[in-house]
């Protein structure tokens, strides 16, 4: 690369994001990777695909996609590698780990399907098992151009990243940097989407945050107990390390799991579950690329690049006019934003066996047109906890609030407000075609839930 040659993206969230316009070599190489991997076809079906699916039915200015949030992901990633760089005083910073990290971030969502999460839940209704990471890895271990690119630079490139992407618990510092409950991808998304949607909440101060980030050893399980780095904040980063945990409780309520949001996603689920049993041999799931997928029952990588936002609504059009009385009025009521009507049962923390269940069974007894509604079960999970003694630790946010800690403490022993986050809660509700039916619903449901 030559050394004056740099690329710029204007961001809406992080200004003028800029490649290969550093001091480091390493840093540069990395950035020219990433430049061309950016122009690759399959990380530019990313700009077709829509960040947060449907919600934009709620939030019109949330058509964001994913190819911006990837290059805000990258940019927050460089931002904390060089905290990592920083505080290890270059003694013992892994070069090559810090490389595959950063490729990692930015092509961690470079699997995500039509409408980003809206369509793997979908997906996974009809019976799909793959995740998106699952995609990603596929897409940067085979026949594409991200993967020669890849390779060109270095053959072991493409299992290193895709082993970083696929794993659920990260296994070191870098890996942290990618996939924790604080990563580079949530601490992208969680600005994006409060920009975007035009919320009023859930502000977080990045650039103090990044500042109080500190580098030291924490004793975790690793077939036995081994010291390894990890990433936490100092006392100072308390704060602002609750704020951005309340941002994301935040916006998972009122945005994320929106109930109009949600039941453009359930009608979604169900439009795609009765088109794969009635049209999987019908002449269309030839021809429409989204209807072939489902049709599949292991749908190939080229089948699967084909599809983005545009082929969704494409078909959405095509389905409206279906001789198939339920598919089209299911596909003209998502075009036209004619939403089911929500009966909510309430947000809990009890287990499966609950209220809901109790709701389901009733209105199965009693209501006759219980065929027609749309059940939503959702859990969130807010904060996970995790225990030190084994791989997980490193999944915390961590915190040292002293000189006397020996070790970072997880930020819910510290923080009353973390505290009260921990946990995970139930979404529950039920969907019907009209106001009518919900009213029927509620009533019938009053002798289960007073």
């Amino acid at each position: 690369m030559i050394d004056s040659e740099t690329w710029r993206i204007r961001d809406p969230v992080h200004g003028l994001i800029v490649f290969g316009d550093g001091n480091d070599k390493a840093q540069n190489e990395t950035d020219e990777i990433a430049w061309r991997l950016l122009n690759t076809p399959e990380f530019q079906r990313l700009r077709r695909i829509r960040h947060l699916g449907f919600s934009d039915l709620v939030y019109p200015g949330a058509t964001h996609s994913r190819f911006a949030h990837a290059v805000g992901v990258y940019h927050t990633a460089r931002r904390i590698i060089n905290v990592i760089r920083r505080r290890l005083k270059y003694q013992n910073f892994d070069k090559s780990r810090a490389k595959v990290a950063l490729l990692a971030a930015l092509l961690h969502d470079i699997g995500h399907g039509p409408l980003s999460h809206v369509f793997e839940q979908a997906a996974q209704a009809t019976g799909q098992k793959k995740r998106h990471e699952d995609w990603s890895a596929e897409i940067i271990q085979g026949d594409t151009k991200v993967n020669s690119i890849l390779r060109e630079a270095d053959t072991a490139l493409p299992t290193e990243i895709s082993a970083v992407i696929k794993e659920e618990e990260p296994k070191d510092i870098y890996a942290t940097v990618v996939s924790s409950q604080f990563d580079a991808d949530r601490l992208d998304y969680l600005q994006r989407d409060r920009l975007m949607t035009g919320v009023e909440f859930a502000h977080l101060d990045l650039n103090w945050l990044l500042d109080c980030l500190e580098v030291g050893p924490i004793t975790i399980d690793m077939d036995g107990p081994e010291k390894v780095q990890c990433l936490y904040l100092n006392f100072k980063g308390v704060q602002v390390a609750e704020e951005y945990l309340e941002a994301r409780f935040r916006l998972y309520m009122a945005v994320y799991m929106h109930k109009t949001t949600r039941a453009a996603e359930k009608m979604f689920e169900s439009l795609l579950r009765i088109c794969k049993m009635d049209l999987k041999d019908d002449e269309l799931a030839q021809r429409d690329p989204v209807l072939h997928f489902f049709a599949s029952d292991s749908p190939s990588l080229s089948s699967y690049l084909k599809l983005d936002d545009t082929s969704i609504w494409g078909t959405l059009a095509v389905l409206a006019t279906s001789s198939h009385t339920h598919i089209a009025e299911l596909a003209s009521r998502i075009r036209e934003r004619r939403l089911y009507k929500c009966h909510d049962i309430g947000i809990r923390d009890e287990p499966q066996g609950n209220l809901y269940t109790r709701c389901r069974h009733k209105l199965k007894d009693d209501y006759e047109e219980y065929d027609s509604l749309l059940l939503d079960d959702a859990e969130v999970v807010f904060y996970r906890w995790y225990d030190f003694d084994d791989s997980s630790a490193l999944n915390k946010v961590l915190v040292k609030t002293g000189t006397e800690d020996q070790e970072p403490k997880d930020i819910a022993n510290v923080s009353r407000v973390v505290h009260a986050l921990r946990g995970a809660e139930r979404i529950q509700r039920i969907y019907a075609p009209n106001q009518a039916q919900i009213q029927e619903v509620s009533r019938i449901l009053k002798e289960v839930n007073p």
